[in-house]
């Protein structure tokens, strides 16, 4: 089969993510496509706007023939790590011989030769990057100047302006890392990009078709009584169906704000050595953490307290998520999914399953209760699944939804295409 492999949030599915399907479909005319989709939690260190269930619904409805879950470890990690995860995730699967991602633009040659870079990571290049981070720069800017000056001092031959523009540009950021991934694994996988359209990653308005996740985010949270209408023009049908669905079902949109008091219990609880247990707290932020937990009352204030040019929002909000989750370090730094949680699937997708079950080289879970029979390693990650839709439900306003054990209630979604 040929089959092309989408990393995704899909924090809500929008018209954007259904060009870039359908971009997919009709260009490279796949038998398959298979979606490694982030849980209940993202990698901007947020709870995802509707559950996993409902994005993983909206995808099978706009052309996504098979959806898995990316473990809660990587997809709330660091851009490098989710995307090498991710992409592990599609590799052992066995079946992916194509990975597609959108794009601002699409460069080529910058692209597959950031990639390599990345993936070789020269001595010298890793020493200009080390002096860059001891000047307290955050990772991406550090690893921007490093490229800028390792490209001069070796004379090559490439668009240095054009570089420092695709590593300060999400999407771009994420297919270098794509392309990383497969160069450190040896992959031969096919790169198959989309060029997006309308709004940028993080632009805030919804004045084109084309909206971004961002502004489509920001609509629903003002929770005003019209956001529907405002958000409805840059949606498939199908995804306001299933947002029209979840409201109705008392499942209401969630945000990060919602686990503040969560979050400053588990920051007051945690002695500051303990804290020091989690990813990316080093250089003495767990003192910071502790300290801002004792002084702040608000989760925004607090975030406003600990954060630095080294630490960004973003990179504190993924450091408070997984102390809230309590994931561990090693976990996170393995980077290595340990199983194929499936979703959902449509008809073709229950053929590509087949495949899959019979090629894969780690486990394929098709029902919560098949954890148990896997090792102690594995069974510890997806477990730490389990946990964070136990405490993602802990957001609704309703006390009936806020029960534990909520995987084990749900079936693989089947979505019958055809009808």
């Amino acid at each position: 089969m040929n089959v092309v492999g989408v990393v995704a949030e899909y924090n809500p599915f929008h018209k954007g993510h259904l060009y870039h399907l359908d971009t997919i479909r009709k260009v490279y005319m796949p038998d398959a496509i298979m979606v490694a989709l982030s849980g209940n939690f993202v990698q901007r260190g947020e709870p995802s706007i509707f559950d996993k269930w409902a994005r993983a619904e909206m995808a099978l409805h706009a052309g996504a023939d098979l959806v898995l879950e990316l473990p809660v470890c990587f997809s709330t990690a660091t851009a490098e790590i989710f995307a090498e995860s991710a992409v592990k995730l599609l590799l052992e699967s066995k079946v992916v011989n194509a990975l597609s991602f959108g794009v601002e633009k699409f460069h080529e040659k910058e692209l597959h030769y950031l990639g390599k870079l990345f993936a070789d990571e020269p001595i010298s290049f890793r020493n200009i990057l080390n002096e860059h981070l001891k000047k307290g720069l955050s990772f991406p800017k550090a690893r921007e100047m490093a490229v800028v000056e390792y490209l001069s001092a070796n004379n090559i031959n490439l668009d240095i302006k054009l570089i420092s523009g695709l590593l300060n540009k999400p999407n771009s950021i994420l297919a270098v890392e794509y392309i990383k991934a497969l160069n450190k694994h040896g992959s031969d996988v096919a790169i198959l990009p989309v060029v997006r359209r309308g709004h940028q990653y993080h632009d805030k308005t919804l004045s084109k078709q084309y909206a971004s996740a961002t502004a489509i985010r920001q609509a629903i949270s003002s929770q005003s009584q019209d956001f529907m209408d405002k958000i409805i023009p840059h949606l498939p049908e199908s995804t306001v169906n299933i947002i029209s669905r979840e409201i109705k079902q008392r499942r209401r949109p969630v945000f990060l704000q919602d686990f503040e008091t969560l979050i400053l219990y588990s920051l007051r609880r945690l002695r500051a050595y303990e804290l020091k247990n989690y990813f990316d707290v080093e250089e003495g932020l767990e003192n910071r953490l502790k300290k801002a937990a004792q002084s702040c009352g608000k989760l925004e204030q607090l975030i406003m307290q600990i954060k630095t040019k080294r630490y960004p929002a973003s990179r504190i909000q993924r450091i408070l998520i997984h102390i809230l989750l309590n994931i561990p370090r090693e976990m996170v730094e393995g980077r290595t999914p340990q199983y194929l949680r499936v979703l959902g699937f449509t008809k073709r997708g229950a053929m590509l399953l087949k495949q899959i079950n019979k090629n894969a080289s780690i486990p394929v879970i098709t029902r919560a209760s098949q954890y148990k029979k896997l090792d102690l390693k594995s069974k510890a990650m997806f477990e730490k699944d389990l946990f964070s839709s136990d405490i993602y439900r802990l957001a609704y306003e309703c006390p009936d939804l806020r029960n534990g054990g909520s995987d084990f209630d749900r079936k693989v979604i089947f979505y019958n295409s055809s009808k």
